[in-house]
């Protein structure tokens, strides 16, 4: 997928991050979430490309980028694409991330403030509140959660056993609606689940998030920061069926602003032109604020 956009595969600490870059412009950098790859931006990647440079990456571990590190802290992620961001020329850049892409944008604007001009956060709540609603009701919505965060590979052993099928099921499951996911895209997402080294960065990945991530996030818990942000979610999925996303997230980013969209998590793909429309708003109404842009 994304064809007409070149591909990147740079080094950074400990391994590789692969990406795909094409279009001119502001530089953003697009980062996906659980199960998926930088594939999930097949529909908004390009439309933003006629305006901005865009940087589609793999997360670390994930899809095709890899590494030889045990941490899989949010903050580690986003050191990861702060640096292949550097490394292609661009010192300051936005962020649209979705799923554990968004949650690295959360922690990439608080460690690097001074790499991030503005954030776009799809379809989630602050790890911290996640973990604090985690009743009866949400663990059954959100099991990958505690299920993924077991160790002695017993999670990689048993989806192992079948990858698809569980990439399948899970993408179903998260998105709480019956989602024809573009072919392309989810024979890029089965293809990544039969690698038992990405299997094993999800489970590193949802292993941090139940510990140092919790830690880390709670250390800075009061900060707040004064750049825009947007904040989308589906009206048919669970993040803002019990809380107002826009509410939580608004301590930590004054500014926010946002809304659902008549979509279960997948919202990129689920409803591409409406989210692509707040996505182009919200980064052309950045790019107009005073002071430096990019570098």
């Amino acid at each position: 997928m994304l064809a007409d956009f070149a591909p990147q595969d740079v080094p950074v600490p400990d391994g590789v991050v692969h990406a795909r870059t094409g279009g001119d412009g502001p530089p953003v950098l697009l980062l996906h979430g659980f199960p998926q790859t930088h594939a999930m931006w097949h529909a908004l990647a390009p439309v933003l490309a006629e305006e901005f440079t865009v940087v589609a990456a793999d997360l670390r571990g994930y899809g095709r980028s890899w590494t030889d590190s045990e941490d899989f802290t949010f903050r580690a992620m986003a050191a990861d694409q702060v640096r292949l961001m550097r490394a292609l020329g661009h010192d300051r850049f936005h962020v649209v991330g979705h799923d554990r892409g968004a949650r690295t944008a959360h922690r990439m604007a608080f460690d690097a403030p001074e790499a991030v001009l503005s954030v776009a956060l799809l379809d989630i709540l602050p790890t911290l509140e996640v973990w604090r609603s985690m009743d009866a009701w949400l663990v059954q919505k959100y099991y990958h959660w505690a299920f993924l965060a077991q160790g002695g590979g017993l999670p990689q052993t048993l989806i192992g056993h079948d990858p698809v099928h569980f990439v399948r099921a899970t993408l179903q499951g998260l998105s709480g609606t019956e989602v024809g996911f573009h072919p392309a895209a989810l024979a890029a997402y089965e293809e990544a689940a039969r690698d038992p080294s990405v299997v094993d960065a999800w489970c590193r990945d949802y292993r941090a998030a139940a510990g140092p991530d919790v830690e880390i996030d709670r250390a800075d818990e009061d900060a707040r920061l004064e750049l825009p942000a947007l904040v989308l979610w589906g009206a048919r999925g669970r993040v803002g069926a019990r809380e107002d996303p826009l509410e939580l997230w608004r301590r930590h980013f004054p500014r926010a602003a946002g809304r659902a969209v008549d979509a279960g998590h997948f919202l990129a793909e689920e409803r591409p032109e409406e989210v692509t429309a707040a996505v182009l708003a919200h980064l052309r109404a950045a790019e107009a604020q005073p002071g430096p842009r990019h570098g």
